[in-house]
Parts: C-alpha cells; structure tokens; sequence
C-alpha cells in the first residue's frame, strides 16, 4: 500500500512549530540578558568591558554566538 503525503504536509509543520519555538527561546533568552546587563552597576559593566550603551549590542553579539 502506497501512502501519500500532501505538500507542506506535516513535516512542514512541524520544521514551522520547530522554528517558532527556536525562535520565542531565543527572544526570551535575549530579554534575560539585557535585563541582567541592565541591573549591573556602571564598574561592572565595566569590568567586562561596555558601558551602558553598549548593552544592546553586546547583547545580540553574546546571542549570536549561541
């Protein structure tokens, strides 16, 4: 017996539901680190070298890395 297995079928769904997960975990992850590079002190974001400003791209520089 032969099965048939529409376009975009499950397996496209599920990759879907795969990325978004992928995706929400990853925001989520982001908005952790900012908010704890937000809550140090201005010496001690010093100490690992930024300032204030930087932490945005910091941020996306540390999860790009993931």
């Amino acid at each position: 017996m032969r099965t048939y297995s529409a376009p975009g079928g499950n397996d496209g769904f599920l990759a879907r539901i795969g990325a978004t997960a992928n995706a929400a975990l990853k925001a989520l992850q982001t908005a952790r680190m900012l908010s704890t590079l937000s809550n140090m002190n201005d010496h001690q974001l010093a100490q690992i070298g930024i300032s204030r400003s930087d932490i945005p791209e910091y941020a996306a520089k540390l999860m790009a890395n993931e």
